[in-house]
């Protein structure tokens, strides 16, 4: 069974990489790790003394990021209905990247695959920060899938994506 990661950040950006692989992997049994990672602004000095339960920051992020991934499942479950793909959802305090590297190893996961976009939205900037960075640390492939590509263009961009890595 093949082990893809999806990162996401609720953005249409991710979205649109989820709903690339879900469609890539249609006809192969998957599991598909669907997570979040988060990291709540720090605007009192209590949280990083080590209490942010003091002011319940943390509690919300994490509750808004475990609710947010249930309903993701449910709707790519209604969505893309599919016996052979399975969901597994994955919400923790982490930096993406750290945790990307965490799960590839824990989960032995076969493929990343995730959107791209720089944080300004730049044309002129390929890949954002977060890409790049889990890029250089997985220990295993990384499909980048850009923000504008549509769902009608998405085998083409696929096959000219394999034959120029070939």
């Amino acid at each position: 069974m093949t082990r893809v990661l999806l990162p996401t950040d609720f953005s249409k950006n991710s979205l649109t990489a989820i709903r690339y692989a879900l469609t890539l992997y249609k006809n192969i049994k998957c599991t598909f790790y669907l997570i979040n990672s988060y990291m709540p602004p720090v605007y009192h000095t209590e949280y990083l003394m080590g209490s942010p339960a003091q002011i319940g920051l943390g509690d919300i992020v994490r509750e808004n990021s475990i609710n947010d991934l249930k309903d993701l499942k449910k709707k790519l479950q209604k969505d893309f209905e599919n016996p052979l793909h399975t969901f597994i959802t994955h919400s923790a305090l982490n930096v993406l990247s750290s945790e990307v590297t965490r799960t590839v190893e824990t989960e032995g996961i076969d493929i990343v695959i995730m959107g791209t976009q720089g944080a300004t939205g730049a044309k002129e900037i390929l890949f954002g920060t977060n890409t790049v960075h889990v890029i250089k640390n997985a220990k295993c492939p990384v499909l980048v899938i850009p923000s504008a590509l549509s769902m009608k263009h998405q085998n083409k961009y696929f096959f000219q994506t394999i034959l120029k890595s070939s």
